[in-house]
């Protein structure tokens, strides 16, 4: 898992009150903000996969190809 500090994950300047806490406290909401954009990465990949049900098995490979999956 990548350890990037706060300020290295969040564009433009942290706000007063968060630059406020801890390198502690930094590190762990840090931290959750990786694993939620992990989480969303994962939910939207599946999500992508899942709607080619929707097309007939024939037509998902150049789909794949053409959304870029």
């Amino acid at each position: 898992m990548s350890r990037k500090p706060l300020d290295q994950r969040v564009k433009g300047g942290l706000p007063a009150g968060i630059a406020a806490l801890s390198e502690e406290h930094q590190q762990l909401l840090s931290d959750a903000i990786g694993a939620a954009r992990r989480e969303q990465a994962e939910a939207l990949a599946a999500a992508a996969e899942d709607s080619l049900r929707h097309i007939p098995r024939l037509l998902r490979g150049p789909v794949r190809k053409a959304v870029g999956l």
